[in-house]
Order: structure tokens, then sequence, then C-alpha cells
């Protein structure tokens, strides 16, 4: 039986108190919260494959999720910037 936990242990901030992450689940993590268990991580518990894993395919989604609502506000305001003409070329000049 193992009895070593798979979560990351506090980092301990300057005031004692351990990070604002700790004890949240993966998902309702912020992204600077992530980024800083990320790196946690990675200096402390880098054979901790299971919570690396988990943390850094939580921060590619949001970063994916992110990337992809800033395309799609381009596009909209790339197509409302855009005149009738030249949204529709075959109605001519008058509509």
């Amino acid at each position: 039986m193992n009895s070593e936990t798979r979560a990351a242990p506090a980092a301990g901030a300057a005031d004692g108190r351990p990070p604002r992450w700790t004890g949240k689940p993966v998902r309702r993590l912020t992204t600077g919260e992530l980024a800083e268990a990320l790196e946690y991580l990675e200096r402390h518990r880098p054979d901790d494959d299971v919570l690396g894993r988990a943390l850094a395919g939580e921060f590619a989604r949001r970063t994916a999720a992110a990337e992809f609502a800033r395309r799609a506000a381009e596009r909209a305001r790339s197509a409302a910037d855009r005149s009738p003409a030249d949204r529709n070329p075959a109605a001519g000049p008058d509509g």
C-alpha cells in the first residue's frame, strides 16, 4: 500500500500560509494558479506524473480555448467592419 499523497504539498508563502491553489480541484484553478502549480511541481515534485499531466492538460485546454475565443472575436469584428457590398458583392452598390 502506498501512503504517499499524490497532490503536491503546500509551497509555503513568505507569511507561512500555503498558496491559494493548494486543495482546489484542477478545474477550479485560475490560469495563474495553474502556472504557479506547474512551476512548483517542476521544482519540487518532477516525478509526480499524474498531477503534472493533469495540470498541464488543463493549462493547455484553457490556453487553446482562450486563443479560439480571441480568433472568433477578431473574425466577428472583421465581418462587422466590412461594408454590405463587401458581404454580398452580387447585391450591387444599392444593396
